[in-house]
């Protein structure tokens, strides 16, 4: 095997070698990576030796793409599974370009009612009209991150399911039957280029899928292949094109989001990238001491240089706080306000904040209340609080956190908050949600105190785990833990709670 290689200035490793050997001899295969194991960077290598050829990079979201552009040479296009879509489909149609406009993030209510073409009276198992519009609404979701070619019984969210559990099952067949015929009607016109109906962003992508493009590309390079959703696989699978997917399988944590794990989905060879040159020794053996749980093989290796485990920071330089929910990220930034700490909170409040003020308005009973399209289903705060319970929709639960701890105060807290935030290169604090973290990395960091061991018998098990071990992958010299995981760490391989 080749050592000789170069990756910009500097030499390939043997693994990086393996790789872009792989890659000149035309195969296709997988590469499982690290943390920190420079997965962008191998594919910047590979780039680099493939000159002439026609390649696609395809990024996890906009910001890896808009980095990736300044990375890959003139030769590589780099592109989300959106703006692909978008520039093949939106871009030369004004049609589609006006339904997305009346559409974009959320399909509007109104829409949802006219085009699903569900009476009014329609009411199944005594459910009011917007729970109904969620059942079809969340079901529509489900099918648009979907690779299938139509709206069928999978597609229906476990708690709508449960709606007819004690009820005959003729009548629970008569409901599926209804609900699945009102939302492939409603999908058939969010997709038809001709219908007036409104076209949301996942739509466009489905659309897209569904018309089985041929895309031209010599080699497609998939980043992030462990948050793909099915969609994307689905247009991938169809290419005949050299195909190199890398991720990291303990970085899957958007299962929430329908996203599926490519690299086990894919039967190609493997060529592992087991060392990171973001932390050293001490993170490195943490990390592997976790994923044995996570039944992995493969021992990381830190090339870096970090501080032993809890030790060695310092108060005095800037420093990162992971965090587990949206709702423990304001109660850091409230700490940092009150401290007199500069804080700078990772993707900033804009959304959170039009979400909070429209269901602050709910709260109050103000119908006046400016709605935001994802909320506009509701009618009462009760209403709210039930639908975000049954569905169990994170967000929407640390929204009513919000609002129900600071009450009258709600909309002055969280303008305060986001005043206050510091620009990025002023900010002493780094406050961020682990999944906005993915791909950084921070002198010093520090998990909040919202991080637990999970239950191994939870269904999101396998997934919480995957949230610590990015979590603490953040860090390159110095990790403090919280008690909760300190004390598991600290017994070392011994009987997790909950793992017997």
């Amino acid at each position: 095997m080749k050592s000789s290689y170069q990756i910009g200035q500097y030499a390939a490793t043997p693994e990086q070698s393996a790789i872009i050997d792989a890659a000149l001899r035309g195969e296709s295969f997988k590469v499982p990576a690290f943390a920190g194991a420079s997965k962008t960077t191998t594919l910047k290598g590979v780039a680099e030796h493939l000159t002439f050829k026609r390649i696609l990079y395809l990024a996890f979201n906009k910001a890896i793409a808009d980095e990736a552009r300044q990375l890959f040479p003139h030769w590589v296009e780099c592109r989300t599974a959106h703006s692909l879509a978008y520039r093949h489909l939106v871009q030369s149609s004004a049609s589609y370009r006006d339904k997305l406009q009346r559409g974009g993030a959320f399909l509007p209510y109104q829409d949802l009612e006219t085009y699903s073409g569900k009476p009014q009276d329609w009411r199944p198992f005594g459910r009011s009209r917007f729970q109904v519009n969620i059942a079809i609404s969340e079901t529509l979701n489900q099918f648009l991150n979907s690779a299938d070619k139509q709206v069928m019984e999978i597609h229906i969210p476990e708690a709508v399911m449960h709606w007819g559990k004690s009820v005959a099952a003729h009548l629970m067949t008569q409901f599926i039957n209804q609900l699945l015929e009102f939302t492939n009607q409603l999908a058939q016109a969010m997709l038809d280029e001709n219908s007036p109906c409104a076209m949301t962003h996942d739509a466009y992508l489905k659309a897209f899928q569904l018309k089985q493009p041929r895309l031209g590309y010599d080699i497609i390079l998939l980043d992030e292949a462990q948050d793909t959703n099915p969609v994307l696989q689905a247009i991938v699978r169809r290419q005949s094109c050299q195909l190199i997917v890398v991720g990291d399988r303990h970085q899957e944590i958007y299962a929430w989001r329908n996203a599926v794990n490519s690299m086990d989905q894919l039967a190609l060879k493997e060529y592992a990238l087991t060392h990171s040159f973001r932390f050293g020794d001490n993170v490195a053996a943490l990390a592997n001491q976790l994923l044995r749980h996570l039944k992995e093989t493969r021992l990381l290796v830190g090339l870096g240089q970090d501080e032993l485990i809890n030790k060695g920071f310092s108060q005095a330089a800037p420093y990162a706080v992971m965090c587990r929910t949206n709702a423990k990220v304001f109660e850091v930034a409230e700490y940092c306000l009150k401290q007199g700490m500069s804080y700078h909170i990772n993707g900033g409040l804009e959304q959170i904040t039009r979400l909070i003020a429209s269901a602050y308005g709910l709260y109050q009973g103000d119908r006046k209340a400016p709605r935001s399209p994802e909320l506009s289903l509701f009618n009462s705060w009760q209403e709210f609080n039930e639908i975000a319970e049954e569905l169990n929709k994170s967000e929407w639960k640390t929204i009513i956190k919000f609002v129900e701890t600071h009450k009258e105060q709600t909309l002055k807290k969280i303008q305060q908050l986001g005043q206050s935030a510091s620009q990025l290169n002023q900010a002493h604090v780094f406050i961020s949600t682990v999944h906005k973290a993915k791909g950084l990395g921070f002198d010093q960091v520090v998990l909040a105190s919202d991080f637990e061991w999970p239950e191994q018998k939870s269904p999101s098990y396998r997934e919480s785990l995957n949230v610590i071990y990015v979590a603490i992958t953040r860090a390159k010299r110095v990790l403090v833990l919280p008690k909760s995981l300190r004390r598991v760490f600290e017994a070392g391989d011994e009987t997790r709670p909950g793992d017997q």
